[in-house]
């Protein structure tokens, strides 16, 4: 009888940042707001301060870079996303939906991100995202 194992993907620092950054640009250009607005700084700082302190929590003793799971990503971008002075709206929520599936597929473009977290088209989600400004 053999017993099978199902490994956990993580991803680099440096994986997480590529798809933050993308996936902030993306919800930017789309909504027509600019990337540096101040609840995407300040989110994005969260995020980033939230994952250091997954870094210091972690074993110290595993060498090479550390590395997190698309479950403490999630959780680390809800948290920050959460933890403004307003009700996160539809192009927070995108920017977060469009990080995780970025880090899952960095190829993906709009319509994949559409399809997949709404199970719309991309230009119903264009809509949602130029009403919410």
């Amino acid at each position: 009888m053999s017993t099978t194992t199902i490994a956990t993907v993580t991803f680099t620092r440096d994986q997480v940042e590529q798809a933050l950054t993308a996936g902030f640009e993306m919800a930017a250009e789309e909504s027509r707001v600019s990337v540096d607005n101040s609840d995407f700084r300040r989110t994005r700082a969260l995020f980033r301060s939230i994952l250091d302190q997954l870094d210091a929590a972690s074993d110290l003793n595993i060498p090479g870079e550390p590395t997190y799971t698309r479950d403490q990503i999630q959780a680390a971008l809800n948290t920050a996303t959460d933890a403004g002075p307003k009700a996160a709206d539809d192009i927070d929520n995108f920017a977060v939906n469009a990080t995780l599936t970025l880090l899952d597929n960095p190829d993906a473009v709009l319509g994949d991100i559409a399809e997949e977290c709404y199970g719309e088209d991309a230009d119903e989600v264009t809509g949602w995202l130029a009403n919410a400004r």
